[in-house]
Order: structure tokens, then C-alpha cells, then sequence
């Protein structure tokens, strides 16, 4: 026995009954089914079916479903009976998630097959009929019911006085058409106390203060029995359909992989061997590459492939890899694991040659562990679009989605969102947080005690969905037969079910990444007419080397972090291997070895495990680094096939101790066949486990070191366009701005103001420099510049009064402003005293036909006025520092600006601190790196512990005479003197 009218987080914002917490309480009760009826979605479907299975309760899957009946929206519940009715039950959901038409009864009809309707017992055109006493209308909609659907029942809900008062008038009407009764009480929370909780949810949704008294907990056997002791029939109507409910394979979980469509219809696997083969030629030509090794190891690939029937996955992504380098839209190096795969390299979906990099195709695909390949694939993000818009065409609308996700309430929301609720001051929630941050909870406070208890219950449900940010779904059968969809973006349906279900089903997920670094590598290539491709490059580059041993990488893919750049100025990399290496090691765990690792890399000698895979170390001077690593040592000391290893390497990966020991015991065994020494073995195997938790997929490590190269090459050799195009990549973020306009300024690189002539949305490169973009000032959207620029485009603004006549209906005084202080209108050769009393933009409408009107001269403000105005139309200053303010106090100290003084061993200069990151040393001290200007330069200074107690950490937002001295290429503080009185 259950009640049919269970609804669970799915519901979003209307439920907070967690599956898992559902089934144990159902389990605990010894209930023999539940249901599930979430609102219009079957968001939860999968994950409800295979929690049954895991509980041994029998599911009975559903939805409630909204539609039009008689003016008014009402709902039903529908129920599927079978494998068919879960296949009706899906396109329903589909049909109300995507349909732009209003629902009635007449469309659900179609539907009908395998499934039962309910009415819900509450809230739906029968019950509020009874309760309006239009008795006739609720016998006239059940009459419509029975004769639109095979299986009708009546819902019984004895919730609220109300519905007790009609509950006669139900059975009554129930009776009369033939027609039997279930329980329909209604669940949408786990316990009575999470009423609280549930009312919370249901006015973060509605923003509403009307709280519900009716009682939505999920009830115990016991109570059920209680609560309709009065109609003890409707238990046995609810068994006896429970009984005749039966999913025999409601979810197709073989690989539905779609087919592709090769020429002269030749089998995939024969078009994937010929396409290859084809590739493998083009990738040797030129080189001295030995081809029998290439061959061998292609064809034991394509072998692999075949056997595991994956030729139609590559075809598929060889062709829309095709169509974007064919269009012109670059293509990523590699990611992941599939950069070990030649077949890959061949075929072109990657640009990482394998054997070259020493990378395994058993880490990307192991014959021994039937799983989908995963090539996950790098598009400039404003390009990846029109790929999968292609791939849409290609296949059809019914065969792809994006995939949907789901936010969730993490703590700080939940706090806030119950605070808002409880009318809680915001400023007394933020010291709540930071108490519970810190667990310094004051539980005496009776109000944070509540707030936390309710926020706790919320914590971790669904809030609201989302899009994958990456991943679509392709198909070879039509999706809409398969799973329930909803509407996605660009005309495309988004899947209910999260890519975890998804790929459980058997379903092909592709992974098309939008990197903002790809669309800077293609600009730059465009703009300097660079007549060559990336990927052609040599990795030898002098020029590229300086800029990474320097540090100089803002802007530099996975090489821009302070802590990263500190890193590289001590590796100095010399070579690309120098960055794969550090791509690998600069993460939680591995990091620790970077400074051993840096001082063997210069010289230090280090003991080599054992001489018979000191080959495989050698690369990485006796640490093991990557994943593959182990694979290799496996494979050579202890005679592993490549495919055993790789399970090996998941095997002890896992921590488990069991696991380890039998590992142990293999390895030591297949170690000793292989006429190895058993306390070597020893040895080795408790090397491999040190490092196993550590180990970074080395293909993935080679690809982003090659997309890091890339951009250094660029930014190195070509830096006044890479800033160019890396400042309108960032022009939303003021933060990113500053830095990459003072690292500008400091290469000597003029920084132009925005020129309301010529400035566009973008940066521009110019003969003089790079001129700031409209764009970049408060106030200017896309809209009004886009406006601006169309009325230029039609005839350029001869001087300020033509300007005005030309934008009188797109700007307004506000904004005329803000043009005036960013130094927009500075070519109309005017004061900004001028311009911005001259402002007035009704004298527009006569000044235009009077030919001698002139605007009145004004003298330019004083210093202060233009800092503070500028500071006010970019919401920072770029041409007017306050530090300008301080010449005559420099010139009477003798301070030099730091351009000046960059030859020296030790700098003075008068600067603020414009940036800190903290970090704490290995015994625990705090330290920072801190970027001070001088108003006109940026540099950037370590502050060791003892600086950082004297100065930092009392530092005021004010101005200092900053010392430092130069250690090799960076700054270290020695002292900070505040300036006072001036």
C-alpha cells in the first residue's frame, strides 16, 4: 500500500522529499510501492527506477499533468502501467515541456496507451467543483474523463476539513459512474516538522507570505490506515492496481550509437581503416618519423576500435571536426585522454601525435573495460555554435539536445534565501555566515538556531536547471522515443535526464568545450595576417622561452595564476616538456614536489628506484608524474599488457586496502615471472601506490601545454595584437582590464582613449597603439553604441555640436557626460570644461540653423576634477592618477617613476597597492605577492613574512614610498613609508 500522489525535489521549489530519504522511510515502513508524480517533469525518472531496484520496492512512475479544461487550468494525474505507457509517459512530458499550445484533454488523448489517470484529490477542477457545490459540473468532468481515457480512477484526499466535508460526495459520484477510489494524500516533504522548510521553498518560489496549514508530510503505514480507516476499500483498489503494474525494460540501456553514413556504403569499419590510413601518410610526410612503428601501432588501434564497435564514434566526430576546419573555425590540439589515440591524430580530431609524446591509447580506451570513448572536443567560444548547429543539421533536431543540470541550494544560499524569508537583516545574515564559516555558532540565538535548522533541510535540493555547459546528446534512434525531453536554446530540446543518467543509458555524449583562449589564438592569427597555422609552430622558440622563464604569462592559458607564474620563474622552462611537466604538477597533491622536481630539473643528483625503468623516470628526474607512468612501469617491470595496467593504475587509485593488497600481490607475482627480484617488486609497487592518487593524465598535460605554448608564442612574438585582442576578451571585467592595460603600458605600448570617431565594441591595434573601445565606459551598452556607430557609419561627426544634432534621440545628458570625462569627445578639441558646459543637448533643436552659433570656451579643469570624473565614467582611473598629485613632493624627495628605474638593483617609487594574494608559507606564515603602481607602471613584489607582519598587515588604502630590490626577475619589499601631509 502507498498513497498515488507522492511529489519529490523534482518538483522544483514545490518539494523538499529527497529520494533517497523517500525510499528509506518507505523501506522502513514496509511499504510494497511508491509512486511518483512530479509537476509536468520526469526530471527524476531514472534515478527513482534505479533506487527501487536498490530498495526492492516496486516503482510506480508518473507525473501530474497541467492542462485546460472549461476556462481554467486544472491536473491529473497519469500513471504508467507498463513499458509502453513509460514510453507514452515520456513523450507526454515532452509534449508539455516544448508544445507553444495551450494542453487540453483532446491532445493528452493521444497518449492513452499503457497509462491510468487519477484525479489528485485536491487543488483540480473535480474537488473544487464538489467544493463550490456544482456538484453536476464534477460529475459531468468525470463522465469526460472516462470516456477520453481506457483507466480512470478517482482520488481520494482527506487533508483539510474541506475535502473531509465533500469526501461522501466523491465515493457518491465515484460509485455512480463505475469507477474505483485510490489514495491520493499528498506528499511533498519527508516529516511533519519539514513543513517549515516546504513553506519556505514555496515563498522563495512565489514571493508570497500565505502558508498552507494542510499537512503534506509523508505518512507512515500507520497513519494512512488511520487517516482513511473510514474507506478501507481504497487500499485494496490501490494493491490490486499495484499488482497489475509491471516495467519489464522501461530504459533502453545498449549502445544507441548512431550510424554513420559512409560513402559507396562501405562498412564504417572499412571507411575508418581507409580514412586513417590516408591521414597517417599526410602526418609522415616531410618527417624522418619511423613509419612500421606508426603502422603497427594504427593498426592495433583500428583493431580495438572494431572489436568494441567505436567506428561509427569516430567517424561521427571526424566529420564534424572536418566541417569546423573546413569553415575555418579552429580546432583544439586535444584534450583528455583521446590525444592518446592515433587513429585520433590520423583523422585529425586531434594535433598531438602520440608516439612523439610517448602518450597510451589503453588510458583513452581499454579493451578490458567496456566503456564509451570520450573525446571531448575545443572550439573558440564564440564558433561552437555554429559546429553543433551543423551536427543538428546533420543528424536532425530528434537525434541531439543539450543536456539540462540542476543548481542546487549550497549553504550560504540557503542561509540567505530562509533569512530573506524570515525577514532577517541582511547585514545580521552576513555575521551569521561568517559564524558558521568559522563554526562559531552561537546557539543560545533562538533566531540563527531556526534560520540554520531550516536552512540545513533545504541545503543540497534542486533550485532551478541549467544547460551542460559543454555536452550534447546524439542519437541513432529519434530522442523523443527514448527519454523526455524540454526546450533547449537555439531551437534544440534539452534533456530532462542529467549526462550522468544519460551515458548509464547507453546514450553518446560529446563534449563541445566554448574556450575563450581558442577565439584569442584565432583573433590574434587574423588580425596580425599571420599566413600560417598554429599547429605548424615550432616548439623551439627563443623569444617564447624568455616570456615563460620571465613569468610574463597574464593572459596565458593555465599559466597566469601568481602562484604558478612564481613557479615558472624558478623552472625557467627551456623546452616544451618543461611546461607538460608543470602543467601536471601544479595541483593539490603533486604539488608538493615542485621545488624537488625544480632542483633536480638544474642539477641535483637523486637516486633512481631501480635501473630497469629508470627510462620512464628519466623525463621526469625519478618522480613519477603521470598516470601513464605507471602504466609503462607496469607493463615493463612486471610484463602487464597496456590494458592491465590501466586497470591496475584505477585499481590502487581507489585507496581501498583490500584492493591495494591484491594488486600487490599480482604485481609482486607477474613481477617474478618476468624474472624480476621480489624485494624490488616490493619496492616499486609501494612507489606506484605513493604516487597513484597524484598521477595526471599525460595527454591531457601535453594538450593544454600546447594550447599554453601557443599563446606564448603568440603573445611573445606578436604583443602588441595579442593585448589587443586579450583586453576585448576581458571587457567585462574590470579587474583583468587593469592588469592587462598596465602590463601593456609597461612593454611601452600607448594605451589610446576611447575616440568616439573611430572606437568600436572592441579593441583596436593602431600605428600608435591600441585605442580603448566605446564599450569600456559606464553607462555606454551594446544597444547605444551600436546606434552611435550607425549613425557615424552614415556621415562621421564633424565636431561636437554635429555630434549632439546626430545623437540627440540615443544619448541623454547622463551619458553625454560620462563621454566627456572618458576623453571620448577629446578630438572635437575642446576642454572637458568646455564640452561638458556646453552639454545642454536642447540647444540642439535651434543651434542646428543658426551657422554662427558657437559653443562658449572654458578653460580645462584643475587635476583633481578630471581624477575624480574619470574615475567616475570607468569605474577606475587609466589617464588621470591620483599619484599625479605627487610630482612636487617626488621632485623635492628625488623619486624617480619606476620605468626609470628598472635597470637598477633596487627601486624607490611613490605607489599605492593595488592588488594582494595572500598565501602562508610551509611552517605556516603568512606571505603575499602585492601589485603597487606608480600610477603610470604596475610591478609586482614578494612579501616575505617578516615585510608582510611590519607592513602589510596594517597597511592602510592610502599612499607609500615603496622600496624593493630585484631578485633575478622578480621584486622583493624591503620597507613601505606612508606619506603624510601632502
Amino acid at each position: 500500500m502507498s498513497t498515488f500522489h507522492i511529489q519529490t525535489e523534482y518538483s522544483l521549489l514545490n518539494s523538499s522529499l529527497k529520494l533517497e530519504e523517500l525510499f528509506s522511510k518507505a523501506k522502513e515502513n514496509n511499504y510494497d510501492f511508491l509512486t511518483m508524480a512530479d509537476n509536468q517533469n520526469l526530471y527524476g525518472m531514472y534515478r527513482f527506477y534505479q533506487l527501487s531496484k536498490k530498495y526492492d520496492i516496486k516503482p510506480i512512475i508518473g507525473l501530474k499533468v497541467y492542462f485546460h479544461y472549461n476556462l481554467s487550468e486544472t491536473n491529473l494525474l497519469v500513471y504508467a502501467k507498463n513499458d509502453k505507457g513509460i514510453k507514452n509517459l515520456i513523450k507526454l512530458s515532452t509534449l508539455l515541456q516544448t508544445s507553444t499550445e495551450e494542453i487540453t484533454l483532446e491532445k493528452i488523448k493521444d497518449y492513452d496507451e499503457g497509462l491510468f489517470f487519477i484525479t489528485p484529490g485536491l487543488n483540480s477542477f473535480f474537488e473544487n467543483s464538489l467544493l463550490k457545490q456544482e456538484r453536476k459540473n464534477a460529475y459531468t468532468y468525470l463522465e469526460e474523463l472516462k470516456s477520453s481515457f481506457k483507466e480512470v480512477y478517482v482520488g481520494l484526499s482527506l487533508q483539510s476539513n474541506e475535502l473531509t466535508s465533500i469526501a461522501k460526495e466523491i465515493v457518491e459520484i465515484a460509485e455512480e459512474l463505475k469507477t474505483k477510489i485510490l489514495i491520493t494524500n499528498q506528499s511533498n516533504y519527508l516529516e511533519k516538522e519539514d513543513k517549515v522548510a516546504y513553506d519556505a521553498l514555496r515563498q522563495i518560489d512565489n514571493n508570497q507570505n500565505e502558508i498552507d496549514s494542510m499537512d503534506l508530510s509523508f505518512l507512515t503505514k500507520e497513519e494512512l490506515i488511520e487517516k482513511y480507516k473510514d474507506y478501507p476499500y481504497v487500499f485494496d483498489n490501490g494493491d490490486a492496481l499495484a499488482q497489475k503494474i509491471e516495467y519489464q525494460a522501461p530504459f533502453n540501456q545498449q549502445v544507441l550509437l548512431p550510424k554513420f553514413k559512409t560513402k559507396n556504403n562501405v562498412s564504417s569499419s572499412e571507411y575508418l581503416e581507409a580514412l586513417a590510413k590516408v591521414g597517417l601518410k599526410k602526418r609522415l610526410e616531410g618527417t624522418d618519423k619511423n613509419s612500421s612503428i606508426y603502422q603497427e601501432r594504427l593498426m592495433h588501434e583500428l583493431k580495438v576500435i572494431n572489436d568494441m564497435g567505436y567506428a561509427d564514434y569516430f567517424l561521427i566526430v571526424y566529420d564534424f571536426v572536418k566541417y569546423a576546419k573546413t569553415n575555418d573555425i579552429l580546432v583544439g590540439p586535444g584534450r583528455g585522454s583521446a590525444a592518446g589515440s592515433l587513429v585520433s591524430y590520423c583523422l585529425g580530431i586531434t594535433d598531438i601525435d602520440p608516439i612523439f609524446y610517448d602518450l597510451l591509447f589503453e588510458r583513452f580506451l581499454n579493451p578490458e573495460r567496456k566503456t564509451m570513448p570520450d573525446i571531448d572536443l575545443d572550439f573558440p567560444d564564440n564558433k561552437r555554435d555554429q559546429v553543433i548547429a551543423y551536427v543538428k543539421e546533420k543528424y536532425g533536431k530528434d537525434h541531439i539536445a543539450y543536456i539540462i543540470t540542476f543548481g542546487t541550494f549550497a549553504l550560504r544560499s540557503s542561509i540567505r534565501d530562509i533569512a530573506r524569508v524570515m525577514k532577517i537583516d541582511v547585514s545580521r545574515v552576513n555575521g551569521i555566515i561568517k559564524r558558521v564559516l568559522d563554526d562559531r555558532i552561537d546557539y543560545s540565538d533562538s533566531e540563527t538556531v531556526r534560520l540554520l535548522t531550516v536552512a540545513k533541510r533545504i541545503e543540497g535540493l534542486k533550485r532551478h536547471t541549467g544547460t551542460h555547459a559543454a555536452g550534447i546528446i546524439l542519437s541513432n534512434d529519434k530522442l523523443t522515443d527514448i527519454i523526455p525531453l524540454q526546450k533547449g536554446m537555439h531551437e534544440m530540446y534539452q534533456t530532462q535526464f542529467e549526462a550522468t543518467d544519460l551515458e548509464k543509458l547507453g546514450l553518446l555524449k560529446i563534449d563541445f568545450l566554448g574556450i575563450r583562449n581558442l577565439a584569442i589564438i584565432d583573433e590574434v592569427m587574423k588580425l596580425a595576417n599571420l599566413n600560417f597555422k598554429i599547429q605548424d609552430i615550432t616548439l623551439d622558440d627563443e623569444k617564447t622561452y624568455e616570456l615563460l622563464s620571465s613569468a610574463k604569462t597574464t593572459g596565458i592559458f593555465q599559466l597566469e595564476s601568481t602562484g604558478m607564474r612564481q613557479v615558472l620563474r624558478k623552472l625557467k622552462p627551456s623546452n616544451f616538456e618543461d611546461i607538460v611537466s608543470i602543467l601536471a604538477l601544479y595541483r593539490p597533491g603533486p604539488m608538493d614536489h615542485i621545488d624537488e622536481f625544480i632542483e633536480r630539473r638544474h642539477g641535483k643528483t637523486y637516486q633512481q628506484i631501480d635501473t630497469s625503468i629508470q627510462e620512464i623516470l628519466d623525463k621526469t628526474y625519478g618522480i613519477i608524474i603521470y598516470q601513464e607512468q605507471i602504466m609503462q612501469i607496469a607493463s615493463k617491470f612486471a610484463n602487464y599488457t597496456l590494458a592491465e595496467a590501466d586497470l591496475l593504475r584505477r585499481g590502487i587509485s581507489k585507496k581501498d586496502l583490500s584492493i591495494l593488497e591484491n594488486e600487490r600481490k599480482r604485481f609482486v607475482e607477474k613481477a617474478i615471472l618476468n624474472h624480476q627480484n621480489e624485494k624490488t617488486a616490493q619496492t616499486i609497487y609501494d612507489y606506484i601506490v605513493r604516487f597513484a592518487n597524484y598521477g595526471f593524465n599525460r595527454s591531457h598535460s601535453v594538450s593544454y601545454a600546447m594550447v599554453a605554448y601557443q599563446m606564448a608564442y603568440l603573445k611573445a612574438n606578436y604583443f602588441k595584437t595579442f593585448m589587443t585582442v586579450l583586453l576585448t576578451s576581458v571587457i567585462n571585467n574590470p579587474k583583468q582590464t587593469l592588469d592587462y592595460i598596465g602590463e601593456a603600458k609597461q612593454q611601452g605600448i600607448r594605451m589610446m582613449k576611447p575616440n568616439i570617431l573611430y572606437s568600436t565594441f572592441e579593441y583596436k591595434e593602431t600605428k600608435e597603439g591600441i585605442l580603448l573601445p566605446l564599450t569600456m565606459i559606464k553607462g555606454l551598452g551594446n544597444q547605444i553604441v551600436k546606434k552611435i556607430i550607425e549613425k557615424r557609419n552614415q556621415e562621421n561627426f564633424k565636431n561636437y555640436d554635429d555630434f549632439k544634432i546626430k545623437t540627440k534621440d540615443i544619448i541623454n545628458e547622463k551619458i553625454l557626460s560620462v563621454l566627456i570625462f572618458s576623453g571620448a569627445l577629446d578630438c572635437f578639441n575642446l576642454s572637458k570644461r568646455t564640452l561638458y558646459e556646453n552639454r545642454n543637448l536642447d540647444v540642439v533643436l535651434y543651434g542646428q540653423y543658426l551657422t554662427d552659433y558657437k559653443p562658449k570656451i572654458y578653460d580645462e579643469y584643475d587635476l583633481g576634477t578630471l581624477i575624480e570624473q574619470e574615475f567616475n565614467a570607468y569605474g577606475f582611473n587609466l589617464f588621470y592618477s591620483p599619484l599625479i598629485l605627487f610630482g612636487s613632493f617626488k621632485e623635492k624627495e628625488n623619486i624617480k617613476d619606476i620605468e626609470e628605474q628598472m635597470h637598477k638593483d633596487s627601486i624607490t617609487f611613490v605607489g599605492n597597492v593595488v592588488h594582494i594574494k595572500k598565501i602562508k608559507t610551509k611552517k605556516n606564515q603568512e606571505m603575499a605577492f602585492i601589485k603597487t603602481s606608480d600610477g603610470k607602471l604596475e610591478v609586482e613584489l614578494t612579501v616575505f613574512p617578516n615585510e608582510y607582519e611590519r607592513y602589510i598587515k596594517t597597511m592602510k588604502p592610502t599612499y607609500y614610498i615603496i622600496q624593493a630590490r630585484k631578485d633575478k626577475n622578480t621584486y622583493i619589499l624591503t620597507s613601505m613609508k606612508e606619506i603624510l601631509g601632502v
